[in-house]
């Protein structure tokens, strides 16, 4: 995959907030109408795009109809090994958007699930726009 992409009300803010999330920014562009830019990290790209007179994204996250993309999800096993806890790590990451004076929403805390036969710890967050992401942290199989 070459990026996902991200309509945005306020795209500076967006960047802002995943730049807390460890993306860099790759290149600035217009699509023709808009700002819009690729962020990378997390060995993926992220494209923001500016939404002039945006309207508030839907609740995908707490409407169980909702049909549609759903949410982004970042392994932290992969990204941080065993250096923390998923907890630890939501603090830090908490406290590095309080000190940019963006947006913190946590719409899951940490929490155990099995999926497939290895358990996780899975917890969620809004971005700077109230869109789902998820983290996980693998904590081993399951016998």
């Amino acid at each position: 995959m070459h990026h996902i992409s991200i309509r945005t009300a306020d795209i500076h803010r967006a960047i802002a907030f995943y730049e807390c999330l460890g993306f860099r920014m790759e290149t600035r562009f217009t699509t023709g109408y808009t700002l819009a830019c690729w962020l990378v990290g997390w060995d993926s790209r992220i494209e923001l795009l500016a939404i002039p007179e945006p309207k508030p994204a839907v609740d995908g996250f707490h409407d169980q109809h909702y049909v549609g993309y759903y949410h982004l999800s970042f392994d932290l096993t992969v990204h941080l090994g065993d250096r923390l806890t998923l907890a630890d790590w939501l603090d830090t990451f908490k406290t590095q958007l309080g000190e940019q004076g963006l947006p913190w929403q946590l719409l899951l805390k940490p929490t155990q699930q099995v999926i497939g036969d290895r358990l996780y710890q899975v917890a969620f967050v809004a971005d700077s726009d109230g869109l789902p992401l998820e983290f996980l942290w693998e904590l081993g199989h399951v016998s």
